[in-house]
């Protein structure tokens, strides 16, 4: 399992920027065209660090919204979660080409975790799907914030 990366929220962007950039030296690098204003910063050739605009303050400034992770079996995770207390989110990202389970985890922990579109099944009909679409608005696990 590998870390795909890291979602930070910020109210300033440019000051988040310069942090990660000028400080701990990530680059700027190529971000699909989702319909909120963020960046995706770079080590080496590896999108490290997502930083997203968040204008209230609905997870705090600075805060780490989730971590990612490249999953291997998504059917074999989803038959884990669905025998467990945890809940979780399926949702589909043409833009990428991916498919996300968001997972909460203990003391509210977001672990995303990603699969290709087309390594496994329909998504399950007792979970909501949402597509992202380019322009348009969407929820993320329930606070309006991308």
């Amino acid at each position: 399992m590998n870390i795909n990366h890291v979602l930070v929220l910020t109210t300033d962007l440019r000051a988040m920027e310069c942090f990660w950039v000028d400080l701990i030296g990530l680059h700027e690098g190529k971000r699909p065209p989702f319909p909120f204003n963020g960046l995706w910063l770079y080590s080496d050739d590896n999108p490290l660090i997502h930083i997203a605009e968040q204008p209230s303050s609905a997870f705090g400034n600075g805060s780490i919204a989730h971590v990612a992770l490249e999953g291997a079996n998504y059917n074999a995770l989803l038959k884990r979660l669905d025998n467990s207390a945890y809940s979780y989110t399926e949702k589909a990202l043409p833009i990428s080409n991916e498919r996300q389970l968001f997972i909460i985890g203990p003391d509210g922990l977001t672990v995303e975790m990603l699969f290709p579109l087309d390594e496994h099944q329909e998504l399950t009909e007792k979970k909501q799907t949402l597509v992202y679409e380019t322009n348009e608005n969407f929820d993320f696990l329930g606070g309006k914030i991308l």
